[in-house]
């Protein structure tokens, strides 16, 4: 399986997982102009950018549920766009965090083949 076939598989199931109703967009860039962390979520426009160029699938997958929990975040409410929202240790951060590990050992265990494709 390509890794656009795997990543496309994992989005289907975060946005069941998460039970996402709220449309989004996601664009993986190789480009440092559009993202100058890993990755990135838009409250306002529902929108995730995530920074792929040398990075293994499953640490992109992990960034991809990460955003994708803002973005439920976002859907409940729980986001007001304040900066401390997105501090290190927030309890924003940390349920995103601990949700996208969550995810990818899900996912992982339906889809042993993501431990094996490196980029």
């Amino acid at each position: 399986m390509t890794n656009r076939v795997i990543m496309d598989k994992f989005i289907e199931f975060c946005e069941d997982y998460l039970d996402l109703s709220n449309p989004f967009t996601i664009h993986l860039t190789k480009d440092r102009e559009d993202v100058t962390t890993t990755a990135y979520y838009d409250i306002h426009k529902s929108h995730i950018c995530v920074y792929i160029k040398d990075r293994a699938i499953m640490d992109v997958m992990r960034s991809v549920a990460h955003e994708l929990v803002h973005h439920l975040q976002n859907q409940n409410g729980e986001l007001k766009g304040n900066a401390e929202e997105g501090a290190d240790g927030s309890p924003i951060e940390n349920e995103a965090n601990a949700k996208a590990g969550e995810i990818i050992r899900v996912f992982g265990k339906q889809n042993p083949e993501i431990y094996t494709n490196n980029k």
